[in-house]
């Protein structure tokens, strides 16, 4: 959990804690309506970082299970512990892929969107793990795993994500940049901690970005 960026996590606290909506809504019902612009583009990217997340753990299970079912690794019982480790993956992806809470404004939404982050972030781990660039002296066991997890599409879907992370995150920011540009002055005050965020976020730097949940994994295993 260490590595969730705090900027992310101040914006879903204000979301959950300090915006006021018309109505409460599942996680994707587009009809949720606030008081502000600002309000409605931060459940917006909200609400993509549900879809995000959840696309994250389909594919990366997925493709676990299809290293776990290659022929170099399911007859291998010499590497029963990393069978393990990427069997304990998917299980917790398939926890994770429950139904999200019908209201994602309050601490339900938040603690379910905190818990995809870290299971994500896991998968981050594992890839890193088996990754032979990273390693002074890779074992046989960590080339086998990583081809298996080439062969089976991991660059792919790194890329996958970072095109999808990167879409919604800039259509984020152009909407963000035109509600704060447009906020009224009593906007500015009732949405005061909102902008606060914001300009944080805008005025940090590449690297902290880089740290931001939505590209730690991605950015650690960039070629």
């Amino acid at each position: 959990m260490r590595r969730i960026n705090g900027l992310l996590l101040g914006a879903l606290v204000l979301l959950a804690t300090t915006v006021s909506y018309s109505a409460t809504a599942p996680a994707y019902d587009a009809s949720t309506k606030f008081d502000t612009a600002i309000e409605n583009t931060v459940f917006e990217f909200y609400v993509n970082l549900y879809k995000y997340l959840f696309d994250a753990l389909d594919k990366t299970s997925d493709l676990l299970e299809s290293v776990l079912k290659d022929d170099t690794i399911m007859p291998n019982n010499n590497i029963n512990q990393t069978k393990e480790l990427l069997q304990n993956y998917i299980a917790e992806t398939k926890e994770r892929r429950k139904p999200p809470p019908k209201n994602v404004t309050n601490l339900d939404g938040f603690l379910c969107i905190v818990a995809n982050i870290h299971t994500i972030n896991l998968f981050g781990d594992i890839v890193k793990r088996y990754n032979t660039t990273s390693l002074p002296t890779p074992s046989d066991e960590v080339r086998l795993i990583e081809a298996a997890l080439k062969r089976h599409g991991l660059d792919e879907l790194i890329n996958h994500l970072k095109i999808r992370k990167t879409e919604f995150i800039n259509e984020f920011l152009r909407k963000m940049d035109i509600a704060v540009t447009n906020l009224s002055e009593v906007d500015k005050i009732k949405c005061h901690k909102l902008v606060e965020w914001y300009q944080n976020y805008r005025n940090s730097t590449e690297e902290q970005r880089a740290n931001d949940v939505f590209t730690h994994f991605a950015h650690l295993l960039a070629r």
